[in-house]
């Protein structure tokens, strides 16, 4: 598994210094004290990655790690698709415990 540092950050732009080969669009995830966050890699320039952070990035700071999984973004098509309702990482918001995500805020927050 390819990891990395972040080195830059402009609202959820993330610069990451890797030590290995990646992909543009490969998914990875910044690591943001227990919190892993998802990211797309939108440009490679040599050894930089410019990753597009798909939730909020208040409270990442500089040195971060990130680790990149070596696939790209998918969806899982099947039967029920049409009948459920999904944010755009297909996380099901139908079964998204209120509670849970302000739970995820405030630590954000802190």
């Amino acid at each position: 598994m390819v990891k990395g540092k972040v080195i830059g950050i402009i609202s959820n732009l993330i610069t990451i210094e890797v030590d290995g080969p990646i992909s543009q669009n490969e998914i990875c995830f910044i690591i943001n004290y227990k919190e892993r966050l998802m990211a797309e890699v939108i440009k490679i320039n040599g050894n930089l990655a410019y990753a597009q952070v798909f939730e909020s990035s208040r409270g990442l700071k500089i040195g971060a790690e990130a680790e990149f999984t070596d696939h790209m973004l998918e969806v899982e098509l099947g039967p029920g698709l049409l009948s459920k309702n999904f944010d755009g990482l297909q996380n099901d918001l139908d079964k998204k415990d209120l509670y849970e995500a302000l739970d995820k805020l405030i630590k954000q927050l802190l």
